[in-house]
């Protein structure tokens, strides 16, 4: 993780921040997975599909980098995944295609019918994953190759099924 963000979560990190959790380490999502457009929506993915209330915290929302300027002006290692956003950071923020995609997401997992079912983990090989709900007629998968760095999210509509592509584009 720290490679993939450039070594910047060491500088927020332990003594090194005063932080009093040595072992903590601050950094945002986003940033530990490499800025990886893809990578982060699979991910993000995973955590809505996964049974109990998924949350995301703000920064997380827009899919931003660590802040190194407020960092260096507070000194405070939690400080790097803190941005203050002004209005036309977040109008900004809400155009972007990775925003977008992770906005289907919340409301796929926030309003289909699936979700008030049975979760259930699929048997696949060790490089994949397949996460699924299922109520009455109703059901959702999130099927990902880890290995291809893939994934497609499948669900049932009253007009059949639906497919949210899980890329940035």
């Amino acid at each position: 993780m720290h490679a993939k963000n450039k070594e910047q979560s060491r500088k927020s990190t332990g003594a090194a921040a005063s932080n009093l959790d040595l072992y903590q380490v601050n950094c945002t999502y986003y940033e530990a997975l490499g800025q990886n457009d893809t990578e982060y929506l699979l991910a993000r993915a995973i955590q809505f599909f996964l049974p109990g209330v998924p949350q995301v915290y703000y920064v997380g929302l827009f899919g931003d980098v660590n802040d190194m300027e407020l960092l260096s002006k507070t000194g405070v290692g939690r400080d790097i995944n803190r941005h203050y956003y002004s209005k036309a950071e977040i109008e900004e923020k809400l155009k972007t295609p990775l925003v977008k995609k992770l906005k289907e997401i919340m409301i796929l997992r926030n309003s289909h019918p699936s979700f008030q079912g049975v979760f259930s983990l699929g048997e696949t090989a060790d490089h994949e994953l397949q996460l699924r709900w299922k109520n009455d007629n109703h059901w959702s998968e999130l099927y990902i190759d880890v290995e291809n760095g893939e994934g497609r999210l499948q669900f049932s509509t009253e007009y059949g099924i639906e497919e949210l592509i899980m890329n940035s584009k």
